[in-house]
């Protein structure tokens, strides 16, 4: 589980770089032009990725762990490297209008968003609650409308997916509940072995 949680959020860091816009990236990282960001990040991207596939790949704890701090400490490296710099509020509004102009072609990005820039503005809990209601709704719409849309083959596939992403769960809970109960090494190395044999079952 910890190996899954490490790489959910490294690959999350990951995409978050990606996603951001040049200029806000050459802002954050303090450099003079896009192009020299844009190659530092790229070479730590690909370094990141690359340890990750060792990380994935890698057969015992220790060997998990080795990379696990080589990652921590080249990303470290990275960010002394490229410090971020505080945005001024005109460069915060430049970032901001630039994210809902983007989120406008898609109704469904931009009203949760709508709503949740209201939620985050909400000063009663009867208030929260009625937007929660709402963003709920939206959220069941749009769930709707994405599985009208697939093929019977890709609904079938979906749902084939979801029973077995259940089955992996109803087999690592029991393990989990032992993991936080073990009070040795040797009896956490070996739940883990476990926990990782049922990864595998269910890749």
């Amino acid at each position: 589980m910890k190996k899954i949680i490490i790489l959910s959020l490294l690959l999350s860091s990951l995409i978050v770089l990606a996603l951001q816009p040049v200029s806000v990236r050459a802002i954050q990282a303090g450099e003079g032009t896009a192009p020299a960001i844009n190659a530092a990040q790229d070479a730590h991207h690909k370094r990141m990725i690359s340890l990750m596939e060792d990380f994935k790949n890698a057969k015992t704890d220790d060997q998990r762990k080795q990379i696990h701090d080589q990652m921590r400490q080249e990303r470290d490296q990275y960010r002394t490297a490229n410090p971020p710099k505080e945005l001024t509020p005109a460069e915060i509004d430049a970032q901001r209008l630039k994210m809902e102009e983007t989120l406008k072609k898609d109704p469904f990005r931009w009203e949760m968003y709508q709503l949740r820039q209201s939620m985050a503005k909400a000063k009663t809990q009867e208030e929260r609650e009625s937007l929660q209601t709402k963003i709920q709704a939206l959220m069941d719409r749009h769930a709707a409308e994405e599985e009208a849309k697939l093929t019977p083959e890709q609904r079938a596939a979906a749902q084939a997916r979801k029973e077995k992403n259940e089955q992996m769960q109803a087999e690592l809970k029991p393990l989990m509940g032992q993991l936080h109960a073990a009070a040795t090494d040797a009896a956490r190395k070996n739940i883990r072995a476990q926990m990782r044999d049922i990864f595998k079952k269910y890749r």
